[in-house]
């Protein structure tokens, strides 16, 4: 990875930026922009400069013409949701490896185009599933893989934030989260949930609807919350609970085991484990962007040494598939069979 271009220039794509910025002086970047409405941004989303201008934080603006021309490798793909593959497609054509944000899209066009494009030109692709790097969420799966404290009874995973505190230094209503055609919406949105509850539980066999709803005062066009269970193997039921109604945050996932009941707190960084004969109660000191930073310094080094890492293409197609399937079933208040 030596020259990367840029598309889209929001707080998500200003993050990777810096990060990648502080990661490698030697990064040269680039920049595809249609839309100059971001401002600039700190690490807590808060505005430094109302204009983002592009030449004092070292990123030269381009056209696609200029690809080959600056000899781009990598593309960040950080526009909103619904021109991910689009984007992805024509970058991959040039021949460039992509980091694509989370999720993947918002409907299936042209996903499997993207994919066999991957394979056929040999790239790497990777999406941005940050959670996975977090060290409480690796913990909880070597716990469920050892077994220690007996088979996994039952799940419950919340992500609970208020939409309109999102991104205080926009207008909610006009952001990619407020707009269906844009990819907005809380299931889309919170995808990190059921990215990781895959990677804790295994793919899952049965989605059971219980509601969906959309709060007609935000006067948005997506649902701002649902509630569903997800079956997996050993008849395992996972309770989901996200929302984008609730004042007070919330993102917690709590897992009941036959001898132990583990909690995993992702706004505090904190997981207790309960037994009937002790607590282990651990707080890991880290700021939020610690984990972007990891994942992207991961990405990197894989990219660099062309291999592939946690989060492929197929990681993305997975996560998209269940998404699509679980709107589905809460629409159509039906059982879906996986």
């Amino acid at each position: 990875m030596k020259n990367v271009v840029f598309l889209g220039l929001g707080s998500i794509g200003q993050r990777h930026l810096r990060n990648l910025k502080e990661i490698d002086k030697k990064l040269n970047f680039f920049c595809i922009r249609k839309k100059k409405i971001a401002p600039l941004l700190n690490n807590e989303n808060k505005i430094i400069n109302i204009k983002l201008n592009t030449k004092k934080i070292g990123i030269k603006k381009i056209n696609f013409k200029d690809i080959k021309k600056y000899k781009i490798d990598t593309a960040f793909i950080t526009n909103p949701t619904s021109q991910h593959i689009k984007s992805a497609i024509r970058l991959a054509k040039l021949g460039l490896n992509l980091f694509i944000e989370k999720p993947l899209s918002n409907n299936l066009n042209r996903v499997m185009e993207l994919k066999n494009l991957i394979k056929k030109k040999k790239l790497k692709c990777e999406i941005g599933f940050q959670t996975k790097y977090d060290q409480n969420l690796i913990k909880i799966k070597n716990i469920i893989s050892s077994k220690k404290y007996g088979k996994i009874m039952k799940s419950d995973i919340h992500h609970c934030h208020y939409l309109p505190y999102h991104h205080k230094y926009e207008n909610y209503k006009i952001s990619y989260a407020s707009r269906k055609k844009l990819g907005g919406g809380v299931i889309l949105c919170f995808s990190h949930e059921i990215d990781y509850a895959q990677y804790l539980f295994g793919n899952p066999k049965k989605i059971i609807p219980i509601k969906i709803s959309s709060e007609k005062s935000l006067n948005i066009d997506v649902e701002t919350s649902a509630k569903f269970s997800l079956i997996y193997k050993n008849n395992l039921k996972v309770d989901f609970n996200l929302d984008f109604l609730k004042k007070k945050p919330r993102r917690v996932c709590t897992i009941e085991f036959e001898k132990a009941k583990l909690k995993w707190d992702l706004l505090k960084n904190k997981l207790i484990i309960k037994t009937d004969f002790k607590t282990i109660n651990q707080k890991n000191k880290k700021e939020r962007n610690d984990l972007f930073l990891k994942s992207i310094s991961s990405i990197k080094k894989n990219f660099s040494k062309n291999r592939n890492g946690k989060n492929t293409i197929e990681t993305g197609i997975k996560n998209l598939n269940t998404i699509l399937k679980i709107k589905k079933s809460l629409e159509g208040e039906k059982i879906i069979e996986l």
